[in-house]
């Protein structure tokens, strides 16, 4: 499909419309790329935090009579 597209854009596009329709897809794909970064950096903290909150929730019930 990538090659259709190419062959499409270079073949059927005015340049300037070619070298708009490039630089935005560039654009975008850089847009991407650090929304991707910033979800993984998101997704490790939950995951600490989770770690952090499963750790500290030690619940001791201690179920004695006094005699």
């Amino acid at each position: 499909m990538s090659k259709l597209k190419r062959w499409l854009y270079n073949k059927f596009l005015p340049a300037w419309c070619k070298d708009e329709l490039l630089s935005e897809n560039q654009r975008l794909i850089q847009a991407n790329h650090e929304q991707r970064q910033e979800i993984e950096r998101l997704n490790a903290y939950i995951d600490g935090m989770e770690t952090a909150l499963r750790a500290t929730r030690r619940i001791t019930i201690k179920n004695e009579v006094a005699k």
